[in-house]
């Protein structure tokens, strides 16, 4: 087969290169058009957020959130206390942990030193109150001896002193405080430790103290979820949080005293019977209508009777 003549640019006529670039131009009108569909829809896919989409507040990123604005409105009111306002003033402690007596200083107009005055001590008193951290470490040292009938005895060691050093319930009790009620991260504590109190508990023990001090908490865990079940009324909602990187689902059940939280890594009807108690829950559920909380799993939620008597799988609330 003889191979065919592709003419180049310079063999083009006038005509025929102006038929070429016409389609060129109509190829590149079309890619165009093409990518800036493709652009707009990755800019509206970085615009999502809670605000515009389903995304949960968690997922919105920092630089995104608006700052806090507040909603308090000016007012007539002159700024301090106001009339009636009940004030708070710091007491005098009656059991001071050190006295300091300020003795005459100084030379007196005539001449003489204040220091040869006789004084007396005045009524008048102040207080400084301080916040002392640092490290005490109490050493137990046991002792043995031989009876007179040849027996041989030493004392005991404190019940819990199991090593040669270790942190004492202070210690653990802190941790704990600082990590799981303040939520300041586990490195932040241990300098925290460092720079205050010059000790190093290692990650492991933070981590063993606040599993210890969980095991405390199984019974009035287990009891505020029997009182939840109970509850008349009870809103349930679910938000994303970050759990070791991950995205997960904090689920709450609550009252206006008590709260149950779990958070599952999945968001559906699965993790709500994981969580155990909506499928016990006869009450009034508050909801927003999301399918899973208003009877969306597998297994039915039980009924209830409405306030008119009617029988209804869960009384919802529009939010």
């Amino acid at each position: 087969m003889p191979e065919q003549h592709v003419p180049t640019r310079s063999q083009e006529s006038p005509k025929q290169e102006l038929e070429r670039l016409r389609v060129l131009v109509v190829e590149q009108a079309a890619l165009i058009e093409q990518l800036r569909e493709r652009i707009q829809e990755l800019e509206a896919r970085l615009a999502q957020d809670s605000h515009n989409s389903s995304r949960p507040p968690a997922s919105d990123p920092p630089f995104r959130k608006p700052p806090p604005r507040s909603q308090r409105q000016p007012s007539e009111r002159r700024a301090g206390g106001q009339a009636g306002h009940r004030s708070v003033t710091r007491t005098l402690v009656e059991d001071p942990d050190q006295r300091v007596v300020l003795p005459l200083t100084g030379t007196c107009g005539c001449g003489r030193c204040r220091a040869q005055t006789a004084a007396e001590m005045l009524p008048e008193r102040r207080q400084v109150v301080a916040v002392v951290i640092q490290r005490r470490v109490t050493a137990y040292r046991i002792v043995g001896g031989t009876c007179a009938c040849g027996r041989v005895h030493r004392s005991a060691f404190p019940a819990g002193i199991t090593a040669a050093v270790q942190y004492g319930p202070g210690v653990s009790a802190l941790a704990v405080y600082l990590t799981q009620y303040q939520l300041l991260p586990y490195q932040r504590t241990a300098e925290l430790f460092r720079e205050l109190a010059g000790i190093a508990p290692s990650p492991g023990t933070r981590q063993r103290a606040v599993a210890v001090a969980a095991t405390y908490l199984d019974t009035p865990v287990a009891a505020i979820r029997d009182a939840l079940l109970t509850a008349p009324v009870a809103p349930v909602d679910e938000t994303g949080v970050r759990v070791d990187g991950k995205l997960h689902w904090l689920h709450v059940l609550s009252t206006p005293q008590l709260t149950a939280y779990f958070p599952p890594p999945k968001r559906g009807a699965e993790a709500l019977d994981a969580f155990g108690l909506l499928e016990h829950f006869v009450g009034v559920l508050v909801h927003d209508h999301w399918p899973a909380p208003a009877g969306g799993s597998s297994n039915p939620r039980p009924t209830t009777s409405s306030p008119g008597g009617a029988s209804t799988g869960m009384k919802s609330f529009a939010s």
